[in-house]
């Protein structure tokens, strides 16, 4: 066998679909963010089908936070890299060392970076081969049209992850990054961690909520300028006016505007079914509480966790139209959606949704559905999984 065929053999047996892959995960924020949730959620299922996974957190306060986060989650081993955000080119080549010494170590198939710093630090680390590097985007922010960039993403990286196909398409058209090296992959909820079946009768017996009541819920920090508590509870408001029992609320979460969402509470007069829990550590017996789940946000925030898990605890939603929320929630199939801010169009889906429970059941059995089949982090840890595969591939053909 000469030379050229045995690189063929060995880069077939790298991407064999039944060989457990070694994965670095790279992640630099300083706070718990959707970014953190998903190389969480990803690192956890990699590791539930059998994978090496090593998460690789920022080194300072902010960092060890979110490492301490992860490991109360279930991330097995967790190390830290310096990444700094400040020019520090000293910085810059311990890490890129420590990076070619773990891929030695580790044998690693696969780098999944999440944010800037780390994706040029491995970029750098391995500019002619080594382990096949992962970069997910999570947000809409343009990438900047420079030389650079232009090396990063069509030569520096072998695939680009999106967490919704309109962060794919606005990507592709920035960048002109080759569409068969970009995938979308969206999802990481654990929707085993929720029972649909259940009926939250004893969350709702801790929080005084009566077992007849008809609850809907929110979850989320309180920040109304982002999150949108406060056009919830208008339209609750508005279907009290309009006769008969008033909803009760769930505001589940805690922040800067809690106090003014309970003072809005009063001012509306629904503060007598108005709960507001602060954090919780688990949202699954809250959300078996509510009849409709909502999602009132009024601004993008690319794809939210918390979406998943409204379909993971297979309940009708009621969303606002902004950033993915569209390709989450299908309007009419897991819910209904709804302008950003309008608490009329909210108020009158609410409505909807209680004249008919029917519909609402049917609503929140597909969003199971979906859950399960399409967004739970065992099916995410799969498709990336092939993503690995698949790039490891191409680096043998490459190599042919």
């Amino acid at each position: 066998m000469n030379r050229e065929s045995i690189d063929i053999a060995w880069q077939e047996e790298l991407a064999a679909p039944d060989r457990p892959l070694s994965v670095l995960q790279i992640l630099t924020c300083r706070g718990w963010s959707s970014d953190a949730w998903a190389a969480v959620g990803l690192s956890i299922g990699l590791q539930e089908a059998g994978h090496q996974v090593l998460l690789l957190c920022r080194e300072v306060e902010g960092g060890r936070a979110v490492a301490e986060r992860a490991r109360s989650e279930g991330v097995e081993e967790i190390g830290f890299i310096e990444a700094s955000n400040n020019f520090r080119p000293a910085s810059y080549f311990r890490d890129i060392g420590f990076l070619r010494a773990l891929a030695r170590e580790r044998s690693l198939d696969a780098v999944h970076v999440h944010r800037g710093i780390e994706h040029w630090i491995a970029a750098v680390a391995w500019p002619m081969g080594g382990p096949v590097l992962v970069r997910s985007r999570h947000i809409f922010a343009p990438v900047r049209r420079h030389v650079f960039n232009r090396w990063l993403y069509r030569r520096g990286t072998d695939r680009t992850v999106a967490v919704c196909d309109k962060i794919k398409s606005a990507y592709l058209e920035d960048v002109g990054f080759p569409p068969e090296r970009f995938a979308t992959v969206m999802g990481g909820v654990d929707a085993a961690a929720y029972t649909p079946e259940e009926n939250g009768a004893v969350f709702r017996k801790e929080w005084g909520i009566p077992p007849d009541a008809w609850v809907v819920g929110v979850a989320g920090s309180l920040r109304m300028w982002m999150k949108g508590q406060d056009v919830l509870l208008r339209a609750v408001a508005r279907m009290s006016a309009e006769g008969g029992d008033a909803p009760w609320v769930l505001l589940l979460g805690k922040g800067e505007d809690m106090d003014n969402l309970k003072s809005l509470a009063w001012e509306l007069g629904v503060a007598d079914r108005t709960v507001v829990t602060g954090y919780l550590e688990g949202l699954s017996e809250a959300f078996s509480a509510c009849d409709v789940l909502v999602f009132p946000s009024m601004r993008s925030e690319g794809t939210s966790r918390v979406l998943f898990d409204c379909l993971a605890a297979g309940r009708a939603v009621v969303a606002s139209r902004v950033g993915c929320t569209d390709e989450i929630v299908r309007e009419g199939r897991e819910g209904i959606l709804v302008p950003p801010g309008d608490d009329e169009a909210l108020a009158a889906s609410l409505s909807a949704l209680r004249a008919d429970p029917a519909k609402a059941r049917r609503m929140g059995e597909m969003a199971r559905r979906r859950a399960e089949e399409e967004f739970d982090r065992r099916v995410v840890a799969a498709n990336m999984a092939a993503i690995y595969r698949q790039a490891l591939r191409d680096r043998g053909v490459m190599a042919a």
